[in-house]
């Protein structure tokens, strides 16, 4: 059975926005791989039941990176055409997604992103783990040496990507401010408290915070 059209008419002008229902699946599934991965201590490695919830815990941690990555795309798309037109938008969508925040970052803040900035090293760790992903590569089996510390590597960027996916989403509105999402509600504005707490998960509510901490910091730098 599948399931029936339903057209959402959005308030910033837009017809079928889905940066709020990516933003949501990013943030359920951060919130399930979390709570898996708090299982795996509960048993031995060489516990049957230890595979078979290790197996969870990889299939879990890839949703939080695609989705948050699907959230961003759609979000920039949207925030360039609300702003500055569906041309725009299209033209700017032949970059990547970091280019388009750089695009946007300079049509509406009139300045470019520093590449130490928290929002930028935010989506840049995302956008990396979420490529690799998406075009991912097995590794050739050679010497062992050589398979663990390639494996290493690719296991810290994927980490980093999950740290970063949820987290990249709530910098990329703080960047600017909160007052272009205030308006537009294509991402939740993190301006004031009652904006966003009642959208994001309670679970998350420490990591919001903590990613107000850090975006305050950086502009008082």
């Amino acid at each position: 059975m599948s399931h029936p059209l339903s057209i959402n008419l959005h308030g910033s002008g837009r017809a079928e926005p889905y940066s709020h229902m990516y933003f949501q699946m990013c943030a359920k599934s951060l919130i399930h791989y979390r709570h898996l991965c708090e299982k795996l201590p509960e048993f031995d490695n060489l516990d049957p039941r230890y595979n078979v919830l290790m197996s969870s815990v990889k299939e879990a941690s890839v949703q939080p990176v695609i989705f948050a990555g699907m959230c961003l795309e759609a979000t920039l798309y949207d925030l360039a055409a609300c702003l500055f037109g569906d041309e725009f938008a299209q033209n700017t969508d032949k970059l990547d997604p970091l280019g388009k925040f750089v695009m946007l970052a300079q049509c509406i803040n009139h300045e470019t992103p520093s590449k130490s900035h928290i929002a930028y090293q935010s989506i840049k760790a995302l956008i990396t783990a979420r490529n690799r992903l998406i075009h991912y590569k097995s590794q050739p089996l050679e010497l062992e040496f050589k398979l663990i510390r390639q494996s290493i590597k690719l296991h810290t960027k994927h980490m980093l990507g999950i740290t970063n996916s949820f987290r990249s989403l709530v910098l990329l509105s703080l960047y600017f401010n909160g007052n272009v999402f205030e308006e537009l509600r294509i991402l939740p504005s993190f301006k004031e408290t009652e904006h966003w707490s009642n959208i994001v998960p309670i679970e998350l509510h420490n990591e919001v915070n903590h990613c107000i901490k850090l975006s305050k910091r950086t502009q008082e730098s």
